[in-house]
Formats: C-alpha cells, sequence, structure tokens
C-alpha cells in the first residue's frame, strides 16, 4: 500500500511540476522561432529553467499544504455562483 500512495503523490508532484515545464517549453520555441533557427538549444534550455521553478514549487506545496489538500482545494472551487431564486 505504500507503494501506491508513493506512486500517487509522485505523479501529483510531477502534475506540479509540469505546468511549468510547458510554460518554459512554449518560451523556449517562440524564442527559437524568432531567432529563425529549426533546431535550438533554447527550447530545452528554457524547458529545464520552466522545471526548476516547477519543482520548487511543487515541494513548497509538499512542504506546506500537502499535495491531495491542493488539488482537492483546485478540484472543489466553484467558479460561478449558484443562482437561488
Amino acid at each position: 500500500m505504500r507503494f501506491v500512495a508513493f506512486f500517487v503523490q509522485s505523479l501529483l508532484w510531477l502534475s506540479i511540476a509540469c505546468s511549468p515545464t510547458l510554460i518554459g517549453a512554449f518560451i523556449g520555441v517562440m524564442i527559437s522561432l524568432q531567432s529563425g533557427e529549426v533546431y535550438s538549444q533554447y527550447v530545452p534550455l528554457w524547458a529545464a529553467v520552466g522545471f526548476l521553478i516547477g519543482a520548487y514549487w511543487a515541494e513548497h506545496v509538499r512542504k506546506t499544504i500537502g499535495l491531495s489538500h491542493f488539488f482537492g482545494r483546485l478540484l472543489g472551487a466553484r467558479d460561478t455562483q449558484k443562482k437561488t431564486k
């Protein structure tokens, strides 16, 4: 059972770290296209910077409020208000 819990926590950690990584890779692609180079080192460089930021953020969330509590609050958030009649 501990293995399953560790696996789930690892996936939650990676899902937090993944979003800044994708943003960094997107920035790298945009810079690469702007400079006119098709094969550029900007994409992996910016993706690595995004992953470092994402890893820091995921560790901060894990140590302060917990990964499952963080995602529980995200999924339980109501974006619209209920209509009362």
